[in-house]
């Protein structure tokens, strides 16, 4: 999964979580790297990992606005690891075909950053979301 499908993804999943408030991509100088998501006052800053397998130019660079039916998260995120977890659970909820695995960085133990979630992807892709 590109982490610009991811980003577009991902937005369309919190739209409909009480708790982001407005959901707004954006990119740094208007460029491709790195990107993210605004969601209320939190910033997720979203970057691409591992090997994506197969032929990488048959896999969707970019979300196509296509509405995402995801259950709602009961949340009221505070703290860095709160936004964490809710982030994670949205996420599966969603239940993404490409989606393998989801976990905060707490739970799986690969960041010192107080915030984030990594996103393992069946392609081999990994995307790390960290909160800024």
């Amino acid at each position: 999964m590109k982490v610009r499908y991811a980003e577009g993804w991902i937005a369309a999943v919190l739209a409909s979580q009480p708790w982001a408030g407005q959901v707004v991509r954006w990119s740094p100088g208007g460029g491709p790297k790195p990107v993210g998501l605004s969601i209320g006052q939190v910033r997720l800053q979203l970057v691409q990992g591992g090997t994506i397998l197969g032929d990488p130019k048959s896999i969707p660079r970019d979300w196509d606005d296509s509405p995402v039916s995801a259950p709602v998260v009961e949340a009221s995120p505070r703290t860095p690891a709160e936004w964490a977890d809710a982030l994670a659970q949205a996420i599966t909820g969603a239940g993404h075909d490409g989606v393998k695995s989801v976990e905060t960085y707490a739970q799986w133990g690969g960041s010192s950053k107080p915030g984030g979630v990594r996103i393992v992807c069946t392609d081999g892709a990994e995307i790390f979301g960290s909160l800024l």
